[in-house]
């Protein structure tokens, strides 16, 4: 998960003013003036969504569009009431009703963890370690893919936090590094932070959230939402994650895994209504003092005092001194989201869109170019999306030397960043094409021979290929080369056991 980079706090001055249904199903103001209708416009004109947007000015809507699919089987639209699936934007929930257990007198946040969870491994974790990302838990959902494997081949499977932690518990996986010795992004530790939440409240965490923060906020339209595959009758404006298909021409659902019953890090579904009323409610302090969301909002630090640049799920966006900007990125199956709040100016934007962040790119930088005064700018197209064409449309070899092509001679012209050629190979893993991934990863080790991950990438397809010498070379190449890539040393050991047996 990566955060928006910080704003300028330029403000455009806008006029309030009615919005109408076009018959692309965006909604835009009637203002024509307006950049941000501009850009909707310009998108819907060559067929690209941009999902739901929102942005607020001194604490006033200014503008709120919706343009896309909430369905694809069967087809439906998005409208401004669509519920979306937030991911990590959840996390600032979770921090929020660790504050109420505070505020109740229910927790410190500096004791540690095991001292509310008997079974947690580990003694040298404090809560205030979790929210803020410094603990040092390895990632669960790579634990997982290492060592769950389900019973029945042929069963649909739901994990929540209990499944996910018994393994945790059972396998004991040694820190990544010790508490406070780094920041690490670590959505096992929001995994753990509901957790402790339900332990102390006696609540599940849906039930909690919906007691402390969603009610008393009027969130009628947000939940923790128990998931399932289908159409749920009892939440009617669901958004199902999509994307496209890799030969560019059908769509495809990207709704469902395994984990998605996990809660903490996750799993929040919300419109853009609710999270305008989260925000205001943040910056107006009725949710909780302002003692308590200023030590929110106070970055984490290291053990040698290195500023982290988190706080209680959110990312800081200002130095000490400057005007409060809080904000969380989220992506999880087909959705990604963003939620920008400019607390002391009562200002920020929110951006919801669930087909698999094909058009995220796009939206965000429009929507920061728009805020700084800037005229904005389309992303060049994917070259992963040409290759895969070429592939689908003649076959592996072609597309790499029409790849090589475009490379040499219209670079300015397509988005040729490393991970293109990384995503286009786990896509064609995907569908059952390893032959075409493992050329693929292996184009992208050439072009990028200094980038540690596309080694990575490329011992997962010699894995299944069966050559598990070769990509042992290249676990090992990887994490070499970038000691952060835990999971390439992880993959390395397992690798390393597995060949000695």
């Amino acid at each position: 998960m990566t955060s928006f980079k910080p704003l300028a706090l330029v403000y455009l001055v806008l006029v309030c003013f009615f919005s109408c249904k076009t018959d692309s199903n965006s909604t835009v103001t009637e203002d024509t003036t307006s950049p941000y209708a501009d850009f909707v416009t310009q998108m819907t004109s060559q067929g690209i969504p941009t999902g739901n947007i929102l942005v607020y000015e001194n604490g006033e809507v200014v503008f709120k569009s919706s343009n896309g699919l909430r369905s694809i089987n069967p087809m439906d639209s998005l409208d401004l009431n669509s519920q979306f699936r937030l991911a990590s934007v959840s996390k600032q929930f979770t921090g929020m009703a660790i504050m109420k257990l505070k505020e109740a007198g229910q927790l410190d946040y500096d004791q540690k963890v095991n001292t509310i969870l008997p079974e947690f491994p580990y003694d040298n974790i404090s809560v205030r370690q979790l929210l803020h990302h410094v603990s040092g838990l390895t990632d669960y959902e790579r634990l997982m893919a290492m060592h769950w494997t389900p019973e029945d081949s042929t069963k649909t499977y739901l994990l929540g936090n209990d499944e996910v932690l018994k393994e945790f518990y059972r396998v004991g996986p040694e820190l990544d590094f010790q508490p406070g010795e780094r920041w690490e992004y670590s959505n096992t530790g929001y995994l753990v932070l509901a957790t402790i939440i339900e332990k102390i409240s006696g609540q599940h965490l849906s039930d909690f959230f919906k007691e402390h923060i969603f009610d008393p906020v009027g969130m009628t339209n947000t939940t923790l939402y128990k998931y399932q595959e289908g159409a749920d009758p009892n939440m009617p404006n669901r958004v199902f994650g999509y994307e496209t298909a890799l030969n560019q021409k059908d769509n495809k659902l990207n709704d469902y895994h395994f984990l998605n019953a996990v809660r903490g890090d996750g799993g929040v579904y919300s419109t853009l209504q609710d999270l305008y009323k989260w925000n205001m409610a943040l910056a107006n302090y009725t949710i909780i003092s302002k003692d308590y969301l200023d030590e929110a909002w106070t970055s984490g630090k290291t053990n040698d005092g290195e500023y982290t640049g988190y706080g209680f799920g959110w990312f800081l966006e200002y130095n000490p001194g400057e005007p409060k900007v809080v904000s969380h990125s989220g992506g999880w199956v087909g959705f990604a989201t963003f939620l920008h709040n400019e607390v002391e100016d009562k200002s920020g934007f929110i951006v919801l869109t669930n087909n698999s962040a094909e058009t995220y790119a796009n939206v965000m930088s429009a929507m920061g170019s728009i805020r700084e005064g800037k005229p904005f700018e389309l992303r060049k197209p994917s070259i992963k999306n040409t290759v895969a064409e070429h592939i689908f449309t003649e076959d592996i070899d072609k597309a790499i030397a029409h790849y090589k092509d475009l490379k040499a001679n219209h670079a300015d012209d397509y988005n040729f960043d490393e991970s293109e050629l990384n995503i286009l190979g786990y896509g064609l893993i995907n569908e059952n094409r390893v032959d075409d991934a493992l050329k693929i990863f292996k184009l992208n080790v050439d072009m990028y021979p200094d980038s540690a991950n596309p080694y990575d990438s490329y011992a997962d397809a010699l894995i299944l290929k069966g050559d598990s010498l070769k990509a042992l070379e290249n676990y090992k190449t990887c994490f070499a080369m970038d000691s952060t890539l835990q999971y390439a040393k992880d993959k390395a050991e397992a690798l390393e056991v597995a060949l000695k047996k």
